[in-house]
């Protein structure tokens, strides 16, 4: 696969931010951070502290 430039992604990314930006749902996003942080709450209170 050809690689894309970085203005190309950053466009790209742009783009998809315009078009699904009122399709956030925050309450799964807070959902996703509570397994991730369960899963790795070793890690993680290593790295903080």
């Amino acid at each position: 696969m050809p690689s894309i430039s970085d203005q190309d992604m950053d466009a790209y990314l742009v783009e998809q931010s315009r078009l699904h930006g009122n399709e956030f749902n925050t309450l799964s996003a807070l959902s996703e951070l509570y397994f991730y942080i369960n899963k790795y709450k070793e890690e993680v209170i290593f790295f903080v502290f």
